[in-house]
C-alpha cells in the first residue's frame, strides 16, 4: 500500500512539473513590429548613454568582474547511454472526450510522439487506462492522432497497437510531419558539465516550447552543457556553430540524465518569438504548413535573417523551391519583404498540391561579417553614443546590453511604420544577439533627430573577437549602419 500511495505521489508531481515546463504556447499577433524592447533596464542604459554623448574618444572599456573560480572536476567517465524508461518522463495531461466522441483508451503504458514513428521527439507517457480525444489518424490506420494541448501544435501520435479506438471512423487522414533534424550536439569531455537525452527531445531556441526547434538531440546523445534557465528547467547545450549562429540551444532538464552540474551559470532568457501567420492562401494553390514554430527567412539557409515566426499550424502559398528541395518559397506581407517572399525549411512543414512548384532562383546570400569593424559607414547619420564601446572584454556566457544612440543626418524623416531596423550579420556567423532580426524603429525621428537602440545579447563560450553589423533601412535601401565588437577571454 506504502509502494501505491508513493507512486501516485510521484506521478503527481510529474503531471506538475509537464505542465509548468510546457505552458502555453504564445497568442498570434497580427504584426512583428511590436516587439517590446523598452525594459526597465534598457530605459538605464538609454540614460547612461545620453549622458555618455558625444561619445569620448578615450574611454577606457567597461571590464567586467573576474570569473568565480570554479573547482577542479574529479575525472569521471561520461554519462552512459539511459534507456528509456517511461517513468523518468513526464505525463500526459490531455482532455477526456466527451461521451460519443472519437476516444483511445490506452491498454497498456505507452508513449505520445510528434509524429508516426519512434525517430520523432517525444511529448511525454500515457498510462495504462488513460483515456484522450482522437483528432486524426495516418493513411494505413496504424497510428492515431490525439489532442495533446502542451504540443506545439496541440496533437501527439500514439501507435494503434497500444489503444482501443471507439467512435472514430470518420475522423480525418493526417499527413505524417517531416522527422526533426539533428541539432549537432556537441560532444562533451569527461569532466564537462553533460546532459544525455533520455529520450528523442527537441532543442530550441529558448526555454519554452513556443520558441523555434533547431533540431532534436536523439535518445541517449549527450551534450556539453554550458548553463542553465533561470527557473533551472532547461539546460543551455552546445550546438555546433558553423550550423547554428548562436552556437547553443535549450532543452528540457526532465527530458534529460545530467552529470557536473554544479556550477553552472545562469543564462538569461532570450526574448520570446512574437508570432505572425502569412497571408491565407489561394483556394487550390500548393500549400506549405508548419509543424512547429517556424522561422521564417530572407532567403534559403541558416545564414539568412530571420523575418518573422509563424506558429505552429500556419498555411501559406507556395510560390518555389531549392533544387534539393530544402526550402520552399512562400507568400508573405510585404511590411516583411519587399518582394512579398519569405523562405521556410521543408524539415518542419506539411506539404499540399505541390507537385508542380518550380525550382526558383534565392536572393544572394549575406555578405559575410568579418572580425574587425567595417571601414565604411553608410552616409545617413552618425554615433552620438554606444555602450559597450567596441572592444570592451566579456567573460564566457556573459550577458550584456548593446546600445546605441544614432543622429538622423539624412535630411529625410524616418517614419516609424515605414523604416525598420535589421540584423546584417555576425562575424564568423556567430550571434550576439537573442530576439528577432527585424523590427520597427522605437520612434519616428526628424532629420537632426536621435533615436536608441538596445539589443539584449549573451557572449559567445569561446575565446575571441566577435561583432555584430545592424542597419535602419527603408525597405531594401539602408540609411544608417552601426555595429559592435566585443572580445571574449
Amino acid at each position: 500500500m506504502k509502494t501505491r500511495l508513493h507512486s501516485i505521489l510521484c506521478l503527481s508531481l510529474s503531471i506538475l512539473l509537464f505542465v509548468s515546463a510546457c505552458g502555453t504556447a504564445a497568442t498570434p499577433f497580427s504584426t512583428l513590429d511590436n516587439v517590446t524592447i523598452h525594459t526597465q533596464a534598457a530605459q538605464t542604459v538609454v540614460a547612461e548613454l545620453t549622458q555618455a554623448a558625444p561619445l569620448p574618444t578615450a574611454a577606457e572599456p567597461i571590464v567586467p568582474p573576474p570569473p568565480t573560480a570554479v573547482p577542479s572536476l574529479t575525472p569521471i567517465p561520461t554519462i552512459p547511454a539511459p534507456t528509456p524508461d517511461l517513468r523518468s518522463i513526464p505525463v500526459a495531461v490531455v482532455p477526456t472526450p466527451a461521451v460519443g466522441e472519437p476516444a483511445a483508451l490506452a491498454n497498456r503504458n505507452t508513449t505520445i510522439f510528434s509524429g508516426p514513428g519512434e525517430a520523432y521527439v517525444v511529448y511525454s507517457s500515457f498510462l495504462s487506462g488513460s483515456t484522450a480525444r482522437v483528432t486524426g489518424v495516418n493513411a494505413d490506420r496504424t497510428w492515431w492522432v490525439i489532442n495533446v494541448p502542451p504540443a506545439p501544435d496541440g496533437q501527439g501520435w500514439i501507435a494503434a497497437e497500444a489503444l482501443t479506438v471507439s467512435n472514430a471512423d470518420s475522423v480525418p487522414v493526417i499527413a505524417a510531419p517531416p522527422v526533426p533534424p539533428s541539432a549537432d550536439l556537441v560532444p562533451p569531455g569527461p569532466d564537462d558539465p553533460q546532459a544525455a537525452a533520455s529520450v528523442n527531445v527537441h532543442v530550441r531556441t529558448g526555454p519554452g516550447q513556443n520558441y523555434p526547434s533547431f533540431g532534436i538531440a536523439k535518445a541517449s546523445q549527450s551534450g556539453r552543457l554550458l548553463g542553465k534557465s533561470e527557473d533551472g528547467l532547461w539546460w543551455v547545450v552546445r550546438l555546433d556553430p558553423s550550423r547554428v549562429g548562436a552556437g547553443h540551444g535549450w532543452v528540457m532538464a526532465e527530458f534529460t540524465q545530467a552529470i557536473n552540474t554544479e556550477n553552472l551559470m545562469t543564462i538569461a532568457t532570450p526574448p520570446a518569438p512574437t508570432l505572425y501567420a502569412p497571408p491565407p492562401p489561394a483556394p487550390g494553390a500548393p500549400t506549405v504548413t508548419s509543424t512547429d514554430n517556424l522561422n521564417v527567412r530572407s532567403g534559403p539557409g541558416f545564414n539568412f535573417p530571420v523575418l518573422f515566426v509563424a506558429p505552429p499550424g500556419s498555411t501559406g502559398e507556395t510560390t518555389g523551391k531549392t533544387s534539393d528541395g530544402a526550402w520552399w518559397q512562400v507568400k508573405i506581407a510585404v511590411e516583411y519583404s519587399a518582394d512579398g517572399l519569405g523562405w521556410v525549411s521543408a524539415d518542419y512543414v506539411t506539404t499540399q498540391n505541390t507537385q508542380n512548384v518550380q525550382v526558383v532562383g534565392s536572393p544572394s546570400a549575406p555578405p559575410p561579417v568579418g572580425t574587425t569593424p567595417p571601414s565604411e559607414g553608410i552616409a545617413g547619420c552618425s554615433l552620438a553614443a554606444q555602450q559597450p564601446a567596441d572592444g570592451t572584454v566579456f567573460n564566457p556566457g556573459t550577458a550584456f546590453q548593446a546600445g546605441w544612440v544614432l543622429q538622423n543626418t539624412s535630411g529625410a524623416r524616418w517614419d516609424q511604420s515605414e523604416y525598420d531596423v535589421r540584423f546584417v550579420g555576425a562575424a564568423s556567423n556567430l550571434r550576439l544577439h537573442q530576439g528577432p532580426d527585424l523590427f520597427d524603429l522605437p520612434s519616428s525621428v526628424d532629420p537632426g533627430g536621435t533615436t536608441y537602440i538596445i539589443l539584449p545579447m549573451i557572449a559567445p563560450f569561446d575565446p575571441g573577437t566577435y561583432g555584430e553589423v545592424w542597419q535602419i533601412a527603408l525597405g531594401n535601401q539602408p540609411v544608417c549602419q552601426f555595429y559592435v565588437y566585443i572580445e571574449v577571454k
